[in-house]
């Protein structure tokens, strides 16, 4: 795979939301509990912090498996307004459409896209699940095709990261062309 955050994409149901609970640890003044994972693939964290001078403070991370457009954005920031939470992020393991991306400048809505996702739990020593965690052909494909995975980053270099099966060109270079 290509990143760590496809290892997070693929996981099963159960693990995803068992890392959207680990998550909570960038945020360790809050108790954080983590919803079942949807139909959709989202998880939500919801942290509170008790606050002895006050009410609760409240917030919640909205973890999804697919891109985050600019409705998803609005959603959220409206969603985060009604609740008067303390502040709101959310966070996908894939991409941010620019214009959600643009959004969320302006709304109260803190914005991660898979690489910033897996950047923010490395940060706060949240554990990823490693390539020996997929199955054994995941790992030869790590190992061996390196970031080969077919994002539109791919390209740059086509053959600094391709194994000898996995010539840019498609041809083994073992193959025998007359054969």
């Amino acid at each position: 795979m290509r990143h760590p955050s496809d290892r997070l994409a693929a996981l099963p149901d159960a693990e995803f939301a068992a890392f959207a609970e680990r998550l909570g640890g960038v945020w360790p003044e809050y108790d954080a509990t983590a919803s079942p994972v949807t139909p959709d693939g989202t998880v939500e964290l919801s942290l509170v912090r008790e606050r002895p001078d006050g009410p609760s403070e409240r917030a919640v991370v909205r973890l999804r498996r697919g891109r985050v457009t600019l409705e998803d954005v609005n959603d959220f920031a409206v969603f985060a307004a009604e609740r008067g939470l303390s502040f709101a992020v959310l966070a996908t393991v894939d991409e941010v459409s620019k214009q959600a991306a643009d959004r969320a400048r302006a709304a109260p809505v803190e914005l991660y896209d898979g690489v910033g996702l897996v950047a923010l739990a490395r940060d706060a020593g949240i554990g990823l699940p490693d390539a020996e965690d997929a199955p054994d052909t995941a790992d030869e494909d790590d190992e061996s095709a390196g970031d080969d995975g077919g994002s539109e980053d791919v390209g740059d270099d086509p053959g600094a990261d391709a194994s000898e099966t996995d010539d840019p060109d498609g041809v083994d270079p073992d193959s025998d062309p007359d054969a």
